[in-house]
């Protein structure tokens, strides 16, 4: 609504919104070459739109907000996103067990390797083992 005080008349504001929407210009760049306030052309652009039923910037641009959903949705996304975030956690913790486990067995595979350096005489060989 325009204050009474107001250096620019209703004319003026409706003549920049409409020019500013039919040519897609940027509010912004608008009110820089007008020399006037920033938000002043934007409140102008976003109440000529509203006056005339037009799609809101963000609606023109597709930028839209998803509508809001109900708490009983919200609560029930809740639940869902627990149970995946459970489910993750159990399967990283198996994860983690399984590789414990790859570790260890490293690490015995590396004590039997120093057991038997190619240098010691206890070696068995392939054929002294199965045979």
């Amino acid at each position: 609504m325009p204050c009474n005080n107001s250096n620019y008349t209703t004319e003026m504001r409706e003549q920049t919104a409409a020019y500013i929407i039919e040519n897609h210009k940027s509010a912004t760049s608008m009110a820089e070459e007008m020399g006037i306030d920033t938000n002043t052309v934007c409140r102008w652009a976003r109440d000529y739109r509203r006056k005339y039923k037009l799609p809101s910037y963000a609606e023109e641009k597709g930028q839209t907000r998803k509508p809001s959903q109900s708490a009983p949705e919200l609560k029930y996304r809740v639940k869902e996103l627990e149970k995946a975030l459970k489910d993750k956690n159990i399967e990283l913790a198996q994860r983690d067990r399984r590789l414990a486990e790859e570790k260890e067995k490293v690490e015995i595979l590396k004590k039997s390797l120093f057991a038997f350096k190619p240098n010691s005489t206890d070696i068995l060989t392939i054929n002294e083992l199965y045979y």
